[in-house]
């Protein structure tokens, strides 16, 4: 079952103002029980779309950013969150070629992580992400191109969940994540031809980081 957030009865703009905010605090409180790092890594996105690609339809892109890890209950419960840029799309294959639909954004994780043995970190919360650009690119028996496309004809914001885990063994982290998207990505474009009307992000990362 497919969950669908309607951005409409949620001010998603507050939630980009507030979430920043969040980020400067866990910077400042218990900084003596936390950490700050640097990772980055690779990304494997589709949509969840009335005309849903399947998992062959993956596109590959990058994640990069910042991170913040503050103790709530010291060597068990902590609050991480950061700032980061995290490629999503999907790609569609047909009997004439192949089209990807690239999305970038500028993300903000806010996750609860639970420590095991002072070295993995279960995490789960949610994350909240402004779209920085939109592009397509397609690959046919008439040849191939690539364009940018108006990020007008997307919704800008996007919600959802997030679940994952670390491996610490520091100062080095690796880590897996999955982000399940809970608003309509779509504003009623020529896009829509190839999703149907409705289409939330889902993506799978892994990254590796360096931790302070």
């Amino acid at each position: 079952m497919v969950i669908f957030f309607n951005t409409n009865s949620f001010n998603m703009k507050k939630i980009i103002l507030f979430l920043p905010f969040i980020l400067l605090l866990t910077f400042s409180v218990n900084a003596q029980d936390g950490k700050f790092g640097v990772r980055a890594g690779l990304n494997a996105s589709n949509f969840f779309a009335d005309e849903n690609p399947d998992d062959q339809n993956l596109r590959y892109s990058l994640n990069a950013g910042i991170y913040s890890r503050a103790a709530l209950i010291p060597e068990l419960l902590f609050i991480e969150t950061g700032l980061g840029y995290n490629g999503r799309g999907s790609t569609v294959t047909g009997s004439g070629g192949e089209a990807t639909l690239g999305l970038g954004y500028l993300e903000v994780p806010v996750l609860a992580s639970v420590s095991l043995a002072d070295i993995i970190h279960l995490q789960g919360g949610v994350y909240a992400a402004y779209l920085l650009s939109a592009e397509a690119s397609v690959d046919s028996n008439f040849g191939s191109f690539s364009t940018d496309l108006d990020r007008d004809d997307f919704n800008n914001f996007d919600f959802g969940l997030s679940v994952g885990a670390t491996i610490n063994p520091s100062p080095l982290m690796v880590g897996v994540r999955y982000n399940y998207g809970l608003t309509n990505i779509l504003e009623g474009n020529d896009i829509a031809d190839f999703f149907g009307s409705r289409a939330q992000n889902s993506m799978v990362q892994l990254f590796v980081g360096f931790e302070f």
